[in-house]
């Protein structure tokens, strides 16, 4: 059922994407209401499901690692069995993304991994009783996000970005660093309180960790996950094939997503295709309308595949390791 946002819902999920940790009473002065009644807003926005979660876009490369997208057509695969795969990848180590599409791929994963020979063992050992089920697959390494706040959704021109890029490197994480990274990926507005009773640690201290992890570029942005179909929007995502393609060609396309208002994430890829981005959209016209005027614009790009996604399973986790 399509549910619909008032001006106040609209203002209290605006100003929570980006900054999810913001406190109630901030929150509340900002949209210009008590903090109980925020409270109970944002209660109800939960409860509905049309925030599904609060997640931490955490940068990869800062710590040492590669984000693998796997991309899965099914073959012989019935609904009880994809249930079980479903459940089966929600329980492994090193899978951040786990989601169900509609099109040319059935499903995608996304693989944490350290170098190409770790994202093998990590892919063999996670589809060693499933490949049998795979008809064909493909595999993209995303170098470089761009994530916007879904203009469309919060009528809103906000330009704020989050870009998740930057040469490999290696911060030297302790142990309740992964703690607090592993729990905050998952919940966003997850307390110094309870983070305190978990690590054994000061409220003030994990504040201050916090704080080092933000400036280090390893916490990039606190965001929520929004039901999108439940808003009465498709979501797709399009892989752009393009040719003949330089650094400045590739930047005034993606200058020309970021103009859309219903372009919320860009990502710059290696392997199947050369750029990829999601789009929420109204209906079918205006996914149509923004690829006509794109092609029009870009002769670079020699092909497009477009598809539905279908649900987050789990959300996103942008921190799925733990400490060895």
């Amino acid at each position: 059922m399509q549910r619909e946002l008032d001006v106040k819902d609209r203002k209290i999920m605006y100003h929570l994407d980006f900054n999810a940790r913001m406190p109630l009473s901030q929150l509340a002065k900002k949209i210009g209401l008590s903090k109980q009644v925020t409270k109970l807003r944002l209660d109800h926005l939960q409860q509905k499901g049309i925030i599904q979660g609060f997640y931490t876009d955490i940068n990869p490369a800062k710590i040492g690692y590669d984000i693998f997208l796997i991309y899965l057509k099914f073959q012989k695969l019935s609904l009880q069995k994809e249930k079980e795969f479903i459940a089966h990848l929600s329980g492994q180590e090193k899978v951040g993304v786990n989601a169900s599409l509609q099109g040319k791929w059935d499903h995608t994963i996304g693989i944490w991994a350290e170098n190409i020979y770790d994202f093998k063992d990590t892919y063999t050992k996670i589809m060693r009783d499933w490949e049998k089920y795979v008809y064909k697959k493909t595999l993209m390494i995303p170098t470089d996000w761009i994530y916007f706040k879904p203009r469309q959704i919060f009528q809103e021109s906000e330009e704020k970005e989050i870009r998740m890029t930057g040469k490999r490197a290696l911060y030297k994480l302790d142990k309740n660093d992964y703690i607090i990274l592993t729990k905050i990926a998952k919940n966003a507005r997850i307390t110094l309180t309870d983070l305190s009773k978990i690590t054994k640690l000061t409220p003030n201290a994990i504040k201050q960790r916090i704080k080092k992890l933000e400036k280090e570029k390893i916490i990039l942005g606190y965001r929520l996950m929004i039901n999108y179909t439940d808003l009465g929007f498709l979501h797709y995502r399009v892989f752009l094939h393009l040719e003949n393609l330089t650094e400045e060609k590739e930047k005034k396309i993606i200058e020309f997503l970021k103009s859309s208002k219903t372009v919320i994430s860009i990502t710059k890829t290696m392997g199947y295709a050369e750029l990829e981005f999601r789009s929420i959209v109204k209906d079918i016209h205006e996914f149509y309308f923004l690829m006509e005027k794109l092609r029009e614009n870009f002769t670079e790009i020699k092909d497009y595949e477009s598809f539905l996604h279908i649900k987050f399973h789990e959300g996103l986790n942008y921190f799925p390791i733990s400490k060895s």
